[in-house]
Formats: structure tokens, sequence, C-alpha cells
């Protein structure tokens, strides 16, 4: 009788066990999409350096070798680069990775799952498919985008790039367009909280429109947040035509008043932060 207890008690562990396993595959074969990683480790928010308040200047990459008049019309004037390649140059790649947040995507592998959509706000028409692969290490990512009409395209891979599998940190490498599928910026993010800490850009492509050395490439512009009454930051390392050398640019300002200073010898000639108020008017510093 014993026996008998212990083999029911066997064969019902068996069963539940295999139940168990069976509910498990199930749920493994249904899976869930990788979480997108969130917008703004492609694109933050370059409003407080623009005097329209809104994305998209057309600031060359090319400084002078002395300030402008304004701190904070200097440090837009900085920052406005980054912002017009990320929201001008690599507009499209941007805005096809923005759309993807608002679709379902559908499974199709073992792996990886889809997202397939239209991305709209432009003359052209483009379509947008973006692909993530859950790899041992995290997400692997690839944007490739179809234009139709005139001068169109096929599934160009525009942008690639991997996030961890916590969705905490990643990297972006975007290229410049179908013309000149090369590398041209890179992107390294990691999150803080439900906000990007900190992000850098870095310019990686080799060789400019004109087929020569790019000088600029190995520039970037790094944002992070920081405790203290300027509670974000940009740091600048850029080449400067004019001086025909890279220089630095430390920038500093609260996301609630406004208020900022910057700081670079080469533009005034000394190492002192300069500041500007919540109006963006030059004020002393304190």
């Amino acid at each position: 009788m014993k026996n008998w207890k212990s083999s029911g008690l066997i064969l019902t562990l068996i069963m539940i066990f295999a139940a168990s396993c069976e509910k498990s595959t199930d749920i493994n074969e249904q899976g869930t999409s990788p979480e997108l990683p969130p917008f703004e480790s492609m694109a933050i928010d370059f409003g407080a350096f623009e005097d329209s308040g809104t994305s998209g200047k057309s600031t060359p990459l090319v400084y002078d070798n002395k300030a402008p008049n304004g701190n904070w019309v200097f440090s837009r004037l900085v920052v406005g680069v980054w912002s017009s390649a990320i929201y001008s140059t690599l507009a499209v790649p941007v805005a096809s990775f923005q759309a993807a947040f608002s679709q379902t995507p559908e499974k199709i592998s073992d792996d990886t799952w889809e997202w397939t959509y239209s991305v709209g706000g432009f003359t052209s028409d483009y379509t947008a498919r973006l692909t993530g692969q859950l790899t041992a290490n995290g997400v692997a990512w690839n944007m490739y985008v179809t234009k139709l009409g005139i001068e169109g395209f096929n599934d160009f891979l525009w942008f690639s790039g991997n996030s961890a599998l916590d969705g905490n940190s990643g990297s972006w490498i975007l290229n410049q367009g179908p013309d000149r599928p090369d590398p041209m910026l890179r992107i390294d993010w990691e999150r803080s909280g439900e906000e990007i800490g900190s992000i850098r850009y870095t310019w990686v492509r080799e060789l400019d429109d004109q087929e020569n050395d790019d000088l600029f490439r190995n520039s970037y512009l790094e944002y992070g947040l920081q405790e203290g009454t300027y509670d974000a930051y940009f740091s600048a390392y850029v080449y400067d035509t004019t001086l025909q050398s890279f220089t630095e640019v430390d920038i500093e300002w609260s996301r609630d008043t406004f208020e900022g200073r910057v700081r670079a010898m080469a533009y005034f000639d000394d190492e002192l932060w300069h500041c500007w108020d919540s109006n963006g008017d030059d004020v002393a510093c304190e």
C-alpha cells in the first residue's frame, strides 16, 4: 500500500511537471516582443537651446575662433550642430524610429520581431521595417527604409544598434543615406530611472561629401544629468576649421529655469564660466 501511494505521488508530480513544461513552452512560443529603446536614446530634446523651441536648425559643423555676443547664443550654436545632424541630415531614420512606437510588431522567427509601417511627415512616401532580434547579450536592432517614387530606394539599412536586456543602455550607428551608405553618427546611451541619464553623439564619418578626410571625425557631444543647480550638461569636443585643431566646450544649465553657463578657453580667451539668466541674457556668474 505504501508503494502504491508513493507511485501515485510520483505519477502526480510527473503530470504536474509535464503540464508546467507545456505551459512554459506555450509562453515561449507565443513570446513577447523586445521593448523598444526610448526615443530619447536617439534624439534627446534640444529645446532649451533653440530660439524657436523646435528642432531642426541648420548650423554647419564649423565654429569661428571667437564666441558670438551672448553666452546662451554661443551655447546654442555649439548644440545646434548636433541638433541639425539629428533633425535635418538624419531626419528620415529618426522619424522612422519614432513612428515605431505606435505600431504592433509581428514575430517572424523564434527570436526576431518586425515592425512594418509607413512614415509620415515627408513629401515623399517612406515605409520602414524595424527588426529586433533577441541575442544572448541583448537585442540587435536594424532599421530598413524604402522610398517610393523619384530617386527611390528599397530596404536601405539606415541604422543599426544594440540594447541591453534590461533596456537601460545601448548604442546606435546611423548611416548618412542611400547615396552614401557609410556610418556617420554613433550614439551611446544609458538610462537613469525613466529618463536618459547620459548620451554621447560621436561623428564617425571617415570622408566628407567631397571625398576628403572628414576633419570632424571623432568630434563628440555628450549630454548628461548631474546634481546641483545646473542639473544637466553638455560636453563638446569639436574640430575647429579656423584653429585647425580640436577644442573643448563645457555647458551646464538648469532644466527648470533654463539658467546656465558655458566655459570654452578657445572662444572666450579664459577658463572662466560665462553665465546667462532664464531669458538667455548674459549675467555675472555668482
